[in-house]
């Protein structure tokens, strides 16, 4: 069973990315950035996160594009992964 602990420091490399990777960089990275999205790496995907753009996106909130385009939301775990990341100041370890 996976566990979802969103009460401790969330790590960009160990949480946040492969959260990226498996959802947003298929679209949004340099081969292919789909809507003007351009993701990928640290400073590219803090900065769309910094926005509001990305939690906008992956909660499916009015006004934004739902995302991961075409796909399912994603899990409560995943979102809550990344909006506390992003509260904490998107930290990049």
């Amino acid at each position: 069973m996976i566990t979802c602990d969103t009460l401790n420091a969330i790590s960009y490399s160990q949480k946040v990315l492969p959260i990226l990777q498996n959802n947003c960089y298929t679209c949004h990275t340099n081969n292919s950035s789909g809507g003007g999205w351009l993701m990928g790496n640290y400073n590219r995907d803090k900065s769309i996160s910094q926005s509001g753009r990305l939690v906008g996106a992956i909660n499916h909130a009015s006004g934004f594009s739902a995302m991961p385009k075409n796909g399912a939301k994603l899990s409560a775990c995943e979102i809550g992964t990344i909006t506390k990341w992003i509260n904490e100041g998107c930290p990049n370890n």
